[in-house]
């Protein structure tokens, strides 16, 4: 696997993790399983609040444009059923999923596009999924549950509405999702739009100008920033990243390279910082992960020879 972006590129990045929000799984049966991709019909309007917004790299759109993909279509593709537990609610619930390597490749894709960058409508939450890592981790977008599509949602027991989609990796399912240091991060509800892209393009700046020649450790603290971080914030030269956090790339990397011992105690327990923090709390990063996440943040160059 190409090791720019990629977390499974970067073992001492890994640790065992207990699966966020999931438990046991069983693969109950596959609808449509070894059928040919039908292109996925895309559509200039949208004609329901759960049609997926599509962007990007897109054969035949022009640039800028959006297109909507229909609940029903998708339904359509070939689908899974998960029994998971605790994937939203106490308790095991049904899911029925299309994984979304089925969905990349029923997508009118243009040339370039290797990247599916997901983004969450209500809070601009952001999640990333490389080609390599559809393959990896066998990440799923969650269509029904119990049943139910998410014109039912939320479902019974849950206090908010993880609609329109939901996209979720399992570590039973995919062993190598026990390997992630952050698996919650890809696993984004509220999801709106899909955005089919050029990862060189879109992360730009993360690998040129002052980025560009990075020492070992800030190479490693990319890879968590991309995967982990960039679902809440935009990185350096405007890289790609979610709006959630109001703090921009400027503001981290000032803290990150004045005041280390500040940044590390916020990222492990923001809460502990800032009463009312909104940023996750992290504890599980070592401090050789927080060093290279600096490293990064900073842009530490490579050693000259």
């Amino acid at each position: 696997m190409p090791a720019a972006g990629s977390q499974l590129s970067l073992p001492f990045l890994f640790r065992r993790v207990r699966v966020l929000r999931g438990g046991a799984l069983l693969l109950l049966g596959l609808a449509g399983a070894g059928a040919a991709h039908a292109a996925l019909e895309l559509y200039r309007e949208r004609a329901s609040p759960y049609d997926l917004a599509l962007t990007g790299r897109l054969a035949g759109v022009p640039a800028g444009e959006k297109r909507y993909a229909h609940w029903a279509d998708l339904r359509a593709l070939p689908t899974t059923k998960l029994r998971l537990s605790g994937e939203f609610v106490k308790g095991e619930q049904e899911l029925t999923v299309v994984f979304l390597s089925d969905l990349w490749a029923a997508l009118p894709r243009a040339a370039g596009a290797d990247t599916l960058l997901a983004t969450c409508g209500i809070d601009g939450y952001a999640s990333v999924y490389r080609e390599s890592f559809m393959a990896a981790c066998r990440p799923f977008v969650v269509l029904e549950i119990n049943g139910q599509g998410p014109e039912k949602w939320p479902p019974p027991g849950l206090d908010y509405n993880p609609g329109p989609y939901v996209i979720s990796i399992s570590a039973t399912l995919a062993p190598a999702v026990a390997q992630l240091i952050d698996p919650g991060h890809k696993k984004p509800w509220g999801v709106t739009e899909l955005e089919l892209a050029n990862f060189a393009e879109r992360y730009r700046g993360s690998f040129s100008g002052r980025w560009a020649a990075l020492s070992a450790r800030a190479e490693a603290g990319r890879e968590i920033w991309i995967n982990s971080c960039a679902s809440c914030h935009r990185g350096p030269a405007g890289t790609f990243g979610g709006t959630k956090s109001d703090r921009p790339f400027e503001v981290l990397a000032a803290h990150a390279g004045y005041n280390a011992a500040y940044f590390k105690k916020y990222v492990r327990d923001p809460q502990g910082v800032i009463a009312g923090a909104k940023m996750e709390a992290h504890p599980h990063y070592t401090d050789a992960q927080l060093d290279a996440l600096i490293a990064f943040i900073t842009a530490e160059p490579k050693a000259s020879p």
